[in-house]
């Protein structure tokens, strides 16, 4: 008994270090809400990064928005708007040349704007990867051309010319609060 006992303590030692650490490379970044929105054989993840000019705060929100395939980037914030109506809000002015994100509105944040100077960083930069494990790309085409696919991610960031920040794909935040409530339960 005492050494199935030690190897479940090292176990959860181990499990706790890790989720510690991964949760320590999300600091910059502060998941403020995640959340999963939609219905559909498929999901994939939208972020949402609202950078404080001067302290280079972040409040970062997920949406892992489940949906069926054939939907493009825009579809997206459609299906967001459509369950979240009072928590979230966007709007998107249509040029000649395609459609812009202008603003985002998600509970008390909200951002908008096409750049002023003299740093010219308050805007949506917009960001993809094909799953979690790849690295952020600055798109090359607008959220209404671009085909979103299981596991992919679009990220948006206001303030900021870089990459979103790192955080934990949705599915491992749930993996927290699950040895958060496993280890709580042990010690009752």
């Amino acid at each position: 008994m005492r050494s199935s006992s030690v190897g479940s303590s090292v176990g959860s030692w181990v499990v706790g270090s890790v989720c510690c650490a991964a949760l320590a490379s999300v600091a910059q970044g502060a998941i403020v809400a995640s959340y999963t929105v939609g219905t559909g054989t498929q999901s994939s993840t939208v972020q949402f990064d609202f950078v404080t000019l001067g302290s280079g705060a972040t409040n970062t929100y997920l949406y892992e928005v489940r949906h069926d395939a054939g939907l493009f980037g825009d579809d997206l914030f459609a299906i967001i708007a459509a369950e979240q109506p009072t928590n979230f809000a966007f709007e998107v002015i249509t040029f000649s040349f395609g459609d812009a994100l202008f603003s985002v509105g998600i509970g008390s944040d909200s951002a908008s704007g096409f750049g002023t100077a003299p740093d010219y960083l308050d805007y949506w930069h917009y960001w993809t990867r094909e799953s979690a494990v790849e690295s952020w790309n600055e798109s090359l085409i607008g959220f209404t051309d671009r085909a979103v696919s299981d596991g992919s991610w679009d990220g948006w960031v206001f303030n900021l010319g870089g990459a979103p920040a790192t955080v934990p794909a949705p599915g491992a935040l749930a993996l927290f609060a699950f040895v958060g409530l496993r280890r709580a339960r042990r010690t009752i």
